[in-house]
C-alpha cells in the first residue's frame, strides 16, 4: 500500500487530542486501581437497581386505617378550608363550560334530583358527554344559599360607621337579615329545610328540625361557646335551655357542696362501692378536691388532684354548649335573635360588627346562591431511580415522576357539611381515589356534641314522639336524608381527613 499523502492525513484539533489523551489516561488509571476502590460504586449501583425494582410495589396504594363506609359520616361542623388531592388532573374543574354551569345552576335552584339521565345521586356519572355531565354535577353540588354573600370585618364596618349615609345602609341590612332569618325558620317548621346555621364571630347557632341527628321529640337548637352573658339573656327572656354536659353540672354542684365543713362520718356512702363517697359517684373521676379544707400531706397526691382539675378539650367544648329543646324554647331563642337585630347577644365586645352569616342548603328570602370555588394546581414530586454517579443501573425501569394534582378552596371559607359530601362524591366518581384535608371553623367545634346531647335527652323522653320527621325534599334525596337523621358517628371529634379508596370512604 502506498504511503498516505499530506492531503489524506487526518489532523486532530488540540482540544480533541487532549480529550482523547485524558480518556486513555483515565482508562489506564481505572485498570491499575485496586478492586476495593470500586466497591462503593458497586454497592451504589446495586442499591439503585434494587430500588428501581421495588419502587412500583412501594408506589401501590395501600388501604387506609379505619372502617370503610359508603358515604362520609355526618359532621355538623363547618369547614374553613378544604384541599382535595388526586393523581388525576383537576383541569376539567377549572374550565367549566358555560352550558354545563348554567344547567347545573338551574338544577340546584329548581331542586332537580338529576334529570335526563345525566347524574344519578352524584354516585355514577353517565350519558353521552362524560365531561359535560361531570361539570354539571360539580356545579350543582358546589352551591349553597347564604346571606350576606360578602362579610365585612370590624375595620371595614368601623370605617364608615359614624358617617350619616351609613345609618340607612346599616338599618336596611339588619332588616334584611331579620327577614331572611324568619324565612329560614318558616322553612324549618314546614320541613322544607332540615337545618341552618347562624355563624357569629365568636359562636355558632344550629337550628335543627325534628328527626335531625336521631332526635324524635321535637326540634332543637345548639349554641356553641355560650357565655354567661347569653345564658342570662335567655333566662331573662324565659327561654329554657340545658347544658350539653350534664356531668359538668353535677361536678359544679359537688364542688359547691365540698366547700362546706362536715365530719367524714357524716358523708353518705355509695351502695355500689363503700370506699367511694356519694359525691365521688355523682361527679365522676374528674371531681376537684383542690378546694377541700382538709390539708393534703402527700405531695404526690396533691399533684394528682391538681391534674384532675384540668378537663379535656372535648369536656370544655361540651361545657360551653347549650341546647334549646322544643318549639317553645326554640321560638324564644329566635325572638331573642330578632330583637338583637343581627347583633351577638352573647358578645361582651363593644366593637361594631356586621350581621352574622346565615347558611342553609335551600334557598330562602334575600339569600344568594354561592358556589364553592376550587383553585386547581399541579405539584410534581421528583423521585429519581438513578444512582449517585448519575448513571442508570443496568436492568432498572425508567424513572417516573409522581404527579399530585390539588384542588383547594379559599381560606376562611364557610363549607357546610352538605357541600363537602356532595363535592367529594362528584370528584370521587370522576377522579377515582382522592384524599381530602379539612380545617374546621373554630366556633363550630361544639355542634356534634350538642346534637349527641340532644339525642340523649330525646331517648329519655318517653312521653312525646314526633310522627313526622325530616322528609325528603327536592334539595336532598333519600340517601342524604338518612345521613341527616342518623346520630353523628364521630362523637365530639370532627372530620379532618378523608380518603376514598376502591369505592369506600375512610375518615
Amino acid at each position: 500500500m502506498p504511503p498516505r499523502g499530506d492531503a489524506d492525513r487526518k489532523v486532530l484539533s488540540p482540544s480533541t487530542a487532549a480529550r482523547a489523551r485524558d480518556d486513555v489516561m483515565n482508562a489506564l488509571r481505572d485498570a491499575t486501581k485496586p478492586r476495593a476502590s470500586n466497591e462503593g460504586r458497586t454497592k451504589r449501583k446495586k442499591f439503585a437497581q434494587e430500588r428501581g425494582e421495588a419502587a412500583p410495589a412501594e408506589r401501590a396504594r395501600t388501604i387506609p386505617h379505619g372502617e370503610p363506609c359508603d358515604a362520609i359520616p355526618m359532621d355538623w361542623s363547618v369547614k374553613s378550608s378544604v384541599r382535595i388531592m388526586s393523581e388525576k388532573s383537576f383541569h376539567w374543574c377549572s374550565c367549566l363550560g358555560a352550558v354545563a354551569v348554567s344547567e347545573g345552576l338551574r338544577a340546584y335552584s329548581g331542586g332537580e334530583a338529576g334529570g335526563r339521565g345525566r347524574e344519578n345521586d352524584y354516585g355514577e356519572l353517565r350519558g353521552g358527554e362524560q365531561l359535560a355531565s361531570a361539570q354539571r354535577a360539580l356545579t350543582k353540588a358546589s352551591y349553597s344559599c347564604i346571606y350576606p354573600a360578602d362579610r365585612l370585618n370590624n375595620a371595614e364596618i368601623g370605617a364608615f360607621y359614624d358617617k350619616a349615609e351609613s345609618k340607612a345602609w346599616r338599618e336596611r341590612r339588619q332588616t334584611t337579615w331579620t327577614e331572611a332569618l324568619v324565612s329560614l325558620y318558616g322553612l324549618l317548621r314546614v320541613r322544607q329545610c332540615y337545618a341552618f346555621y347562624i355563624i357569629y364571630q365568636e359562636r355558632t347557632i344550629l337550628f335543627c328540625a325534628p328527626g335531625v341527628g336521631g332526635v324524635e321529640d321535637g326540634g332543637y337548637a345548639v349554641v356553641t361557646e355560650c357565655p354567661g352573658r347569653m345564658r342570662t339573656a335567655l333566662s331573662e327572656s324565659g327561654v329554657h335551655f340545658v347544658s350539653a354536659d350534664e356531668e359538668a353540672a353535677a361536678i359544679d354542684i359537688a364542688k359547691k357542696a365540698k366547700k362546706q365543713l362536715w365530719r367524714a362520718e357524716d358523708e353518705l356512702k355509695n351502695d355500689i362501692d363503700d370506699s367511694k363517697s356519694f359525691l365521688d359517684s355523682v361527679a365522676g373521676d374528674e371531681v376537684s378536691r383542690a378546694a377541700d379544707r382538709r390539708a393534703v400531706e402527700n405531695n404526690e397526691e396533691a399533684t394528682k388532684l391538681a391534674n384532675m382539675d384540668r378537663p379535656s378539650a372535648a369536656r370544655l367544648i361540651a361545657a360551653g354548649t347549650i341546647i334549646c329543646r322544643g318549639a317553645i324554647a326554640v321560638s324564644g331563642l329566635l325572638n331573642l335573635l330578632i330583637e338583637s337585630g343581627g347583633a351577638d347577644p352573647g358578645s361582651a365586645s363593644y366593637d361594631v360588627m356586621d350581621v352574622p352569616t346565615l347558611l342553609a342548603p335551600v334557598p330562602f328570602a334575600h339569600s344568594c346562591m354561592k358556589p364553592l370555588a376550587l383553585h386547581v394546581q399541579m405539584n410534581t414530586a421528583f423521585r429519581s431511580e438513578k444512582d449517585i454517579a448519575g448513571s442508570k443501573p443496568f436492568g432498572a425501569q425508567p424513572a417516573k415522576e409522581r404527579v399530585v394534582y390539588t384542588a383547594e378552596t379559599e381560606r376562611n371559607e364557610f363549607v357546610p357539611p352538605w357541600t363537602l359530601a356532595r363535592v367529594c362524591a362528584v370528584l370521587a366518581a370522576t377522579q377515582g381515589d382522592i384524599r381530602v384535608m379539612c380545617s374546621t371553623v373554630p366556633q363550630t367545634h361544639g355542634l356534634n356534641v350538642g346534637v349527641i346531647a340532644a339525642r340523649d335527652f330525646s331517648e329519655r323522653n318517653i312521653t312525646r314522639r314526633e310522627k313526622l320527621l325530616v322528609r325528603e325534599c327536592a334539595y336532598y334525596d333519600e340517601a342524604e336524608t338518612s345521613r341527616i337523621m342518623a346520630p353523628p358517628p364521630l362523637g365530639s371529634s370532627v372530620v379532618s381527613k378523608i380518603e376514598y379508596v376502591n369505592g369506600k370512604y375512610y375518615v
